[in-house]
């Protein structure tokens, strides 16, 4: 795989056009996977926990009948506001998508005193995550810090109004792979004259 932060001087707009929205596409993408467990989670433990609220009154309220599983629903949601962040977030700060998620853990446990593998789960989700954001912001950074963004018709019309004809004729040949002349060939193609040694008698 090309490295993008050596090569782009070299790739055509098309190339890095096609690249960004990738990278743009993998950030929302990685966002959205946090929202899909949180319907599914919102139905189920509310259902678990209306019957369970159910069962706690038809025994009269005895202590213990009732089961806080509820909580768990939390966790999703402290999830998905991660997965909101994700869609937000600066590279340097991209630790904050852990946040929403951790904090949830001491809520649940304070409320309904219930810890379940599930937060295991997410958190290591936004363990890639992190990492992979390492990746992802840092080309949308490079490329949106590029005089030729957005990549498109206008901006490559734009750049050839602003150089001259020999800088866009240099520009395109070194696009191309060409070799480009800098001038200073002839040191190393003349050959060096030696000073003629003088006669003193």
């Amino acid at each position: 795989m090309e490295d993008l932060h050596e090569d782009w001087v070299t790739m055509p707009d098309e190339e890095l056009a096609d690249i960004y929205r990738k990278r743009l596409r993998e950030q929302k993408r990685l966002a959205r996977m946090t929202f899909i467990p949180l319907l599914p989670a919102l139905v189920i433990y509310g259902f678990i926990g209306w019957t369970s609220f159910l069962t706690y009154e038809a025994s009269g309220f005895v202590k213990g009948a009732m089961s806080f599983t509820v909580g768990r629903a939390f966790y999703y949601i402290g999830f998905a506001v991660s997965g909101a962040m994700i869609s937000t977030v600066s590279i340097r700060r991209r630790w904050l998508i852990f946040l929403p998620t951790a904090l949830m853990v001491p809520f649940v446990i304070f409320l309904f005193n219930e810890l379940s593998a599930e937060i295991l789960l997410m958190l290591a989700y936004l363990l890639f995550v992190y990492f992979r954001l390492g990746v992802v912001l840092s080309d949308l950074d490079l490329l949106r810090s590029l005089p030729r963004f957005p990549f498109d018709k206008h901006s490559a019309d734009r750049d050839l109004r602003i150089m001259n004809s020999k800088d866009a004729e240099r520009y395109i040949d070194l696009a191309s792979g060409k070799a480009v002349a800098t001038g200073y060939e002839s040191i190393f193609t003349d050959k060096a004259e030696l000073p003629k040694k003088q006669d003193i008698n």
